[in-house]
């Protein structure tokens, strides 16, 4: 074998090398892109009434955030969270309670929350659930 073949092979090895020696964390950036969430909250044993949320959320570095409504208005909600390299993910939402019938114990409109949810993600699609308190269901669908 030639010198300079001898010289691309070991340049070939030590970029496979290197390949396999990248970390798991820097996957990031696999699930990102702009995603469209549903969220949806059945009918409460209480009377609490049942709803359903539509809206945009994008993920950036695997880092998610989206966001239902006007900060202000009551029905305001946020979602954020890290997703992991296997695409679970634990996120948080926060925002202000809508008109009381669709609230736990019929809080009183725009009473602050927040809740945890445990997602799950794919390259193109994911689902998720409320871990507390009321059920709550989302679907995540990549763009």
């Amino acid at each position: 074998m030639g010198a300079r073949k001898l010289t691309l092979a070991v340049r070939c090895m030590a970029v496979w090398a290197g390949l396999g020696a990248i970390p798991a964390s820097h996957a990031a950036g696999t699930f990102d892109g702009n995603w469209n969430v549903t969220l949806t909250c059945p009918k409460g044993a209480v009377g609490t009434s049942g709803y359903r949320y539509q809206f945009p959320a994008e993920i950036q570095e695997n880092v998610l955030h989206g966001e239902h409504g006007d900060r202000d208005a009551g029905g305001w909600l946020t979602l954020d969270g890290k997703l992991e390299p296997d695409g679970s993910a634990t996120l948080v939402a926060q925002g202000v309670t809508a008109p009381s019938s669709r609230a736990m114990s019929h809080a009183n409109s725009k009473t602050p929350y927040s809740y945890e949810v445990s997602a799950q993600f794919d390259a193109t699609s994911g689902s998720g659930s409320r871990t507390t308190a009321r059920k709550c269901d989302l679907v995540f669908v990549k763009e």
